[in-house]
């Protein structure tokens, strides 16, 4: 188990390598600022500076010869992101000149910053708390708008403070329960049995709110997976294409031109969808083919959203296409997208054969070379995504550790349930109280383990 650091200094250098125009090595521990004296040659000592100031100066090696020219910022505790002094050094952006300095910073006697271990030290020394401390990753790895906004709601708090007032009424409730003890001889009870179950009752409702966001929250943090499916030749290559406005994927008049499945990422209404193009589904004695449709009906077992296309100009019916979805045996959403609709239109058919008023899949009609079409298809494949539940203030829950507690919290609850059912003593009640009180303290770090926070911390890029 890795040692948790609290009383030396570490160094890490916080910006992606490669040539840029600046980079930033960071430094934060009690020697911090000593560290960087050692090195800086400016006006004055940085030893003297006042905490958000800047000072221009050059970096020297232990030699003596310079490196570069550098902005140094100074941080002093508590008043820095890791609540010690803390020390951002600005060098021109090279992988060189930033990796010399990074070495120089340490000769001095600074430790190389493990992954997360700024922000670890944020959390220990009571800066952010543990869900906020996750929001940190979470933000630098966001790929869409929704991402990035539910992201920011968590750093800023708002899902701890949802967690924090559960919490309260957790505890309050418990505290009564166990005051009752003091005058179980006398047999007086603070709260009655229906009272009782009420609260939990409102407690367990406000956690399955929580729970039941974490799918939406999963899709705008990691994206929705959407396969296309369908026969050869009935336009799913094409329809890839049309999505993403860019010719991924090859795309001929010859059945089977796709073997293996190819996946992009796009982002409508800000939320991110990775779309699977897949080989067509057909029988085939070609191997390669074998094998790609058999990699098609892996990634369909993985799918949130199917999107099964139809050749419209072939006349296959809803009732067909309906039977093609539940042969796959998908238990997620499906959308059935006819295709081909400007070739029926030229023919002086209107689709409405195909669309049935009363269903449980959505169907739309489209033309992948046109455009017609799909800015429904758009807006319905957001519909699955954009719905679902919500925490106070618009929050999802995002993360299956999260999660994990929160179904914890409720089993317990639920635990408790039946002992205030079956008559069981309020002493045992008020530790299954207790038991879902401290779940839901493992999200926010109020109860951690070495191990919790080493599994969480060792996945943040080093200098964060």
């Amino acid at each position: 188990m890795a040692k948790i650091y609290h009383d030396d200094t570490i160094a890490a250098i916080a910006t992606p390598l490669g040539e840029g125009a600046i980079a930033v090595i960071r430094v934060s521990g009690p020697d911090a600022i000593t560290a960087a004296d050692k090195i800086f040659v400016g006006k004055s000592k940085l030893a003297d500076a006042k905490g958000f100031t800047v000072h221009f100066g050059r970096l020297v090696d232990t030699g003596g010869s310079e490196i570069d020219e550098v902005l140094v910022t100074i941080f002093r505790n508590p008043n820095s992101y890791t609540g010690e002094d803390s020390v951002e050094v600005s060098c021109h952006g090279g992988m060189f000149v930033t990796q010399k300095i990074l070495e120089t910073i340490l000769s001095t006697g600074v430790r190389q910053a493990e992954p997360g271990e700024f922000t670890k030290r944020a959390f220990l020394n009571g800066k952010i708390d543990l869900s906020q401390a996750e929001a940190v990753a979470d933000i630098i790895t966001a790929k869409s708008e929704a991402s990035h906004r539910t992201s920011l709601n968590q750093l800023e708090g708002r899902f701890s403070d949802e967690i924090k007032k559960l919490r309260t009424e957790l505890m309050n409730l418990g505290s009564l329960l166990e005051l009752e003890l003091d005058f179980s001889e006398e047999g007086i009870d603070l709260l009655s049995k229906t009272e009782v179950m009420n609260r939990i009752g409102k407690l367990k409702l406000q956690m399955k709110l929580m729970i039941d966001s974490y799918q939406v929250g999963k899709f705008y943090r990691e994206g929705a997976s959407v396969v296309i499916v369908g026969k050869p030749n009935v336009g799913k290559s094409s329809l890839f294409n049309a999505l993403l406005k860019e010719n991924r994927a090859i795309v001929t008049e010859i059945p089977g031109t796709t073997r293996d499945s190819l996946e992009e990422s796009i982002a409508i209404g800000g939320v991110l969808f990775r779309l699977n193009d897949t080989a067509g589904l057909r029988e085939t004695v070609d191997p390669v083919e074998v094998e790609g449709v058999s990699r098609a009906k892996g990634l369909v077992n993985q799918a949130d959203v199917l999107l099964l296309v139809v050749d419209a100009t072939e006349g296959v019916k809803r009732v067909e296409a309906l039977s093609f979805v539940n042969d796959l045996d998908i238990p997620k959403s499906a959308v059935i997208a006819y295709n081909k609709i400007d070739i029926c239109q030229r023919n002086g058919f209107s689709g409405a054969q195909f669309k049935m008023k009363e269903t449980t899949v959505n169907e739309v009609l489209i033309s992948a070379k046109t455009g017609e079409g799909l800015d429904e298809l758009r807006k319905t494949l957001l519909g699955y995504v954009a719905s679902g539940g919500l925490v106070g203030g618009g929050i999802h829950v995002t993360n299956s550790r999260h999660q994990a507690a929160l179904l914890n919290a409720s089993d317990s609850l639920s635990t408790a349930e039946k002992a205030v059912e079956s008559g069981t003593s309020r002493e045992f009640i008020a530790l299954d109280i207790k038991s879902a009180s401290d779940s839901l303290a493992e999200i926010v770090g109020e109860i951690t383990t070495d191990d919790m926070l080493n599994n969480i911390f060792q996945h943040f890029c080093i200098g964060k």
